[in-house]
């Protein structure tokens, strides 16, 4: 029985941790501002997942996905400032850890962005889009104090983003290719002023 139990205990926690880790999506309509910053994110990722990166990430494409995370990290810093010039936030251990966190995320753009430069192969998978916006979709209500950052959070975020990565592929693999897609495909419909 005290195995039962255990079992039952821990299915329990991980059905709390994954219910917290779909409510980070909805997050943003707790505080409507930070729509402004979300809404762009989602819409970036569906039209650089589905008709960019469809196929898989090249070098191009990681070094504009590294400018996303870069810009996010600016705006982060922006609204931060704002609020404590302001006085809506008071100056604390967790806005510096929010401004770690900017920085943390403009380095990550950057170095996607250098590496991509470089040619280094493994920005093909961490300046993937898909990667991109759940880095920036997970922090951005920690940012906009919506989410604290407990250690069920972290566990959340690391323990789901596996579940997140492959539905996004299946819906890759379901979803045909878009016409421009296909278009792109095909070499010869490649437009080129050198022609």
């Amino acid at each position: 029985m005290p195995f039962l139990s255990a079992i039952i205990s821990t299915l329990l926690f991980l059905w709390s941790l994954f219910i917290d880790w779909l409510l980070l999506f909805i997050s943003p309509l707790k505080n409507p501002e930070m729509l402004w910053i979300i809404i762009p994110i989602w819409i970036n990722w569906f039209f650089a997942e589905f008709f960019q990166e469809k196929g898989g990430t090249s070098f191009g494409n990681a070094i504009s996905n590294g400018a996303v995370p870069l810009i996010i990290g600016i705006d982060w810093a922006r609204y931060i400032t704002n609020q404590l010039t302001e006085g809506t936030l008071k100056f604390s251990a967790m806005i510096v850890f929010k401004y770690f966190l900017c920085l943390l995320v403009i380095i990550y753009g950057f170095t996607i962005i250098y590496y991509g430069i470089k040619a280094r192969h493994f920005v093909r998978f961490y300046g993937r889009i898909r990667e991109v916006t759940y880095v920036l979709v997970m922090f951005t209500p920690v940012i906009y104090g919506i989410v604290a950052v407990t250690w069920q959070f972290v566990l959340a975020m690391v323990l789901f983003f596996p579940l997140f990565y492959c539905l996004i592929e299946l819906i890759d693999i379901w979803v045909p290719n878009p016409k421009a897609v296909k278009s792109d495909e095909n070499k010869e419909d490649r437009f080129s002023f050198r022609r």
